[in-house]
Parts: C-alpha cells; sequence; structure tokens
C-alpha cells in the first residue's frame, strides 16, 4: 500500500517522486477541498502571481512559485497552457508599464502621426497640417489655395514637433508606473502568463490515492470514528469487500468507494457491495460533479454521491449527511 498516491504502473518515478512531496501534497489535498484543479495567473503591478499557490504558501516568491510549477509540469502533475505575454519592468518587476513613442531623430516625445498629402500643381508633399490655414488648405511652397481636387493622398506617417523630421514609425520605448523607469524592448522583461491544470495522469492518481481519502479520514475521526483506508469487510455472503473508505461509530457503518468523474458502472459496482454489507451509508465520493442521468442512477440504487466543491471539504460533507446536528 502506497503512503500517498497510487500511481499507475507506467507513470515515470519522476511523478511518484514528486507526488509524495510534502508541498505537493498540500497542493493537491487545497485542490481537492476546493474543488477547483487549475491554477490561474494574476497579473498587477506587482508582476505576474497565481493567488492558488500563493494562498498555500504565502512566503514563496515570484521565482519559487515559477520554479515550483515548472517542476510541477515536467514531472507530469500539470499540464499548461499559454495566455499571454506581459512586458514587465526590467527594474521592479512591475507589470504597470506603458509604452512611449519618440522621435528616432531627436528622441524627443512631442510627436504626432500625420496625414501626408501631395499638392498636384508644384509637387510639393508634407503633412496636412502644414496646408492649413484658417478653414483654407494653402499650399507651404508655392502659396497657392489648394482645393480638394488639386491634391492626392500619400499616406499616415510621424512627425516630429521638435525637430521637425518626419518617419514611418517612432521609435518605442516603456515607462514603469511603479518606479518610473523607462527601458527599451531589449532591456524589457518579456514574460509568459501560463494557466495550470491537473494533467490526467495526476486526475487518477487522486482518483485511486490517498491525499484525499486521509483528510477525510481525519475528519470522521475528529467525530469519533473508527476509520479504515483501503479496507475489507466480509458480507453476508462470505465474500470479501474492499472499500476505499470504511467508518463505524455508535451502531453506524459508513462504506465509501473514491472516483474522480462518477460514472453508472461505478454506481451499479458499489450497489453490489452495498447488498452484500448491508451498511448504514453507501457513498461514491468523486472530484467532479455527477450528471443529472448518473444523480438519478444513485438514487434508484440507494447510492449516494458526494463531491468535492468549494463550499465545503468531502469529510464535512459526509459528516453533515450521517450527523447532521454537528455540522
Amino acid at each position: 500500500m502506497a503512503n500517498s498516491l497510487e500511481l499507475n504502473e507506467s507513470a515515470p518515478n519522476e511523478q511518484e517522486a514528486i507526488l509524495v512531496d510534502p508541498e505537493v501534497q498540500t497542493l493537491m489535498q487545497q485542490m481537492v477541498d476546493q474543488s477547483s484543479y487549475s491554477i490561474h495567473p494574476k497579473v498587477d503591478s506587482k508582476g505576474i502571481s497565481y493567488p492558488e499557490i500563493a494562498a498555500i504558501f504565502p512566503n514563496k516568491t515570484e521565482l519559487e512559485t515559477k520554479d515550483f510549477l515548472d517542476n510541477l509540469v515536467q514531472a507530469h502533475v500539470l499540464n499548461f497552457k499559454l495566455l499571454d505575454k506581459v512586458i514587465l519592468c526590467p527594474t521592479c518587476s512591475s507589470a504597470s508599464v506603458y509604452s512611449k513613442y519618440n522621435c528616432p531623430r531627436c528622441s524627443s516625445f512631442d510627436i504626432g502621426k500625420a496625414s501626408i498629402i501631395e499638392h498636384i500643381r508644384c509637387g510639393y508633399i508634407g503633412s496636412l497640417e502644414k496646408f492649413r490655414n484658417n478653414s483654407q488648405l494653402v499650399c507651404p511652397k508655392c502659396n497657392g489655395i489648394v482645393t480638394e481636387i488639386e491634391y492626392r493622398k500619400i499616406g499616415t506617417s510621424f512627425e516630429c514637433n521638435s525637430c521637425g523630421s518626419r518617419f514611418e514609425a517612432p521609435k518605442i520605448s516603456h515607462k514603469c508606473n511603479s518606479c518610473d523607469d523607462v527601458f527599451t524592448s531589449r532591456e524589457a522583461r518579456y514574460e509568459p502568463i501560463f494557466e495550470y491544470s491537473l494533467s490526467e495522469q495526476t486526475k487518477k492518481a487522486l482518483a485511486g490515492g490517498r491525499i484525499p481519502l486521509t483528510s477525510i479520514a481525519t475528519t470522521l475521526r475528529e467525530k469519533g470514528y473508527n476509520v479504515g483506508i483501503k479496507a475489507d469487510l466480509v458480507g453476508k455472503s462470505g465474500a470479501t469487500h474492499t472499500f476505499d473508505i470504511i467508518a463505524r461509530k455508535d451502531g453506524k457503518l459508513v462504506v465509501a468507494k473514491f472516483t474522480f468523474e462518477p460514472k453508472e458502472e461505478d454506481i451499479i459496482g458499489l450497489f453490489a457491495k452495498k447488498y452484500d454489507i448491508d451498511p448504514t451509508y453507501t457513498l461514491l465520493i468523486a472530484l467532479s460533479p455527477p450528471s443529472k442521468e448518473e444523480e438519478a442512477v444513485s438514487r434508484a440504487y440507494g447510492v449516494k454521491i458526494l463531491h468535492s466543491s468549494a463550499n465545503a471539504p468531502i469529510g464535512e460533507q459526509i459528516v453533515k449527511l450521517i450527523e447532521p446536528t454537528d455540522i
């Protein structure tokens, strides 16, 4: 019997080793208790953070959190998805950054976007603003009044109000709102933002393993129950039946099977054991909620489905069901 999660024999040794790490087991337990199997990023003036990790390990730095998650990805405990990339200040790591356009000639920020036109009669090319004279357009070269049919649009460009130069693209720099540092794109930190979720291997390991079961057993023991994990009972037929959890107290017998996603075959299989054992409560504990069809089947067979929920840990749900006056 494993001390933590039971793993498929084909699972990588690296995954098996990392799953017994106390920090990883704490994270897995939190996911089960909160019924949340994803880790979401948060981007603010402090940089990139992961609130689910910070809530469990408040002293981890941004770098330590990144290394922690990277290790879980490498061990196939978590999958990751690239959501975006964000510019961070190279000095203070803040994501509160804005871009500045500067003249590539004199570096002035006093630049504007200009519509470029050509005076067909004399061939002068310049910004539309340079042609404006009150309510008319006057050519700066020949001083002739320019009507709509006497010029053509060339395109758009940038123009510097400090040195008068015109250019196709400005020089781009960034400024940090947190520390006022100004830096170029070469100096900026351009960091990926990932969302993490449990791998299928880890889901199977959780559904068959001891991390959720240990938490449930602890809650029941605190209520005075004698609890066995992965324990056996001999039925009326003489057959031996194994349950993920067996709990006894004051003549009550609670038996439970654990799964990640409840299925009809789980319910029927548990009913067969229930018929032979005749427990007070027969529970199918799932990490994801059942469908309406599965709920209907469970009611027909007298099997109660409890699923991981952000409202209450599974252990507390069991106590509320079997001892409703205690919670």
